[in-house]
């Protein structure tokens, strides 16, 4: 109960904090939100909180007990899987993890930093992918009691200090890693705005080719080499543009990936700037200027829904031979969002700053009250 107390009385005041400096809202929320993640990690709802069985999802081979879950980034350390279940989430996605330990973003006094939007709906961080690396979560995951309906998924990502081959072996020791453990799934994060990336174009394709080149070596190293089912989905940007969607579908569904996933936050500062209010765009140009960082939120909602819906569509056209799942992730919210991702077709669905709104107003019936 003090879990969902604290985050009832946080939600009530969040507004009021528009109006404070900036450097205050930043120093409060970022210790603040590591604060309260540990407790609430450590305080699942004492029964098992019931999801009726019309809501549940049979995709790439795993039983779903609901069209919804956490995105990467809310379970990063790897605890909370009993959290999850009990309060009815689809799955259990921890991460993101690289190939060794990361501290995570720290400056000038800052750790972690992180800024609510409260007025929009939305928030933004500059993390720069804290974890604890691949084999210590890997550890964590074969010490989670699992239970049907709710699918291990790990997020990973490469070193961003990382190039070359040596970038290339991160990626492909974490997939092997994984695959030896009892996680059902991966994420592979291909779109984190707070670490640095290397961009050039494929050969006057749309698409960086480092991304090609890492999907395709992938591709040979570990999907066609698959010893067990374990489907491997890669997360984009929102910042993609619906241009790109066919050719990058083309190129996974060639591969051997099992599903796309779209998006990640949004580093488009300028365009969604327009949505926020007086307050809240001083705060955030305070933040992006000093930080950079990913904007996550309801504010992407339109966003993330034309995505998937084109992908969906040009999924009907390109008719894969295996299954292929499309994954909608950014401003989900209410029922309404949820029942725009059923109505085009996009079966499973992840949130983020989401997951933190409907918690303060419904606490551990979050996932029931969304759905119903």
């Amino acid at each position: 109960m003090f879990v969902e107390t604290l985050a009832k009385v946080d939600y009530s005041l969040r507004p009021i904090t528009t109006l404070l400096p900036a450097p205050l809202i930043i120093r409060t929320y970022s210790f603040g939100r590591r604060w309260f993640l540990n407790r609430l990690f450590n305080s699942p709802p004492k029964e098992k909180i019931l999801i009726p069985d019309k809501y549940s999802r049979k995709i790439l081979g795993l039983e779903f007990q609901s069209p919804i879950f956490n995105a990467a980034g809310i379970f990063k350390e790897g605890f909370g899987y009993e959290l999850a279940w009990r309060e009815g989430a689809g799955a259990f996605l921890m991460g993101t993890i690289t190939p060794s330990f990361r501290q995570g973003n720290r400056k000038d006094g800052y750790y972690l930093p992180f800024i609510p939007l409260p007025k929009s709906g939305s928030a933004i961080n500059w993390l720069g992918l804290p974890n604890a690396g691949f084999e210590e979560i890997a550890k964590r995951v074969q010490n989670i009691e699992k239970h049907s309906g709710c699918p291990i998924g790990v997020s990973i990502a490469a070193d961003p200090t990382a190039q070359g081959l040596d970038s290339l072996n991160g990626v492909l020791n974490g997939l092997e890693i994984f695959s030896n453990s009892q996680a059902d799934f991966i994420e592979l994060n291909e779109s984190c705005p707070n670490v640095p990336h290397e961009h050039s174009d494929y050969h006057g394709s749309s698409i960086d080719s480092k991304l090609v080149e890492r999907l395709e070596w992938i591709s040979n190293n570990f999907l066609q080499k698959r010893k067990r089912h374990f489907p491997v989905i890669v997360k984009f940007s929102l910042d993609t543009k619906p241009e790109q969607i066919e050719e990058l579908l083309r190129l996974l569904i060639d591969l051997g990936f099992d599903g796309v996933n779209f998006g990640n936050t949004s580093t488009d500062y300028e365009y969604y700037s327009q949505y926020l209010t007086n307050h809240e765009k001083q705060n955030f140009n305070y933040f992006t200027q000093k930080f950079g960082g990913g904007l996550s939120g309801e504010i992407l909602k339109a966003k993330s829904l034309e995505l998937c819906k084109i992908a969906q569509q040009l999924l009907a056209k390109i008719q894969p031979h295996n299954e292929f799942v499309i994954i909608r992730t950014g401003g989900i919210s209410s029922a309404d969002d949820l029942q725009a991702s059923s109505d085009n077709l996009i079966m499973l669905n992840q949130w983020f700053s989401g997951y933190f709104e409907n918690f303060a107003k419904n606490g551990h019936q979050l996932y029931s009250k969304i759905l119903s």
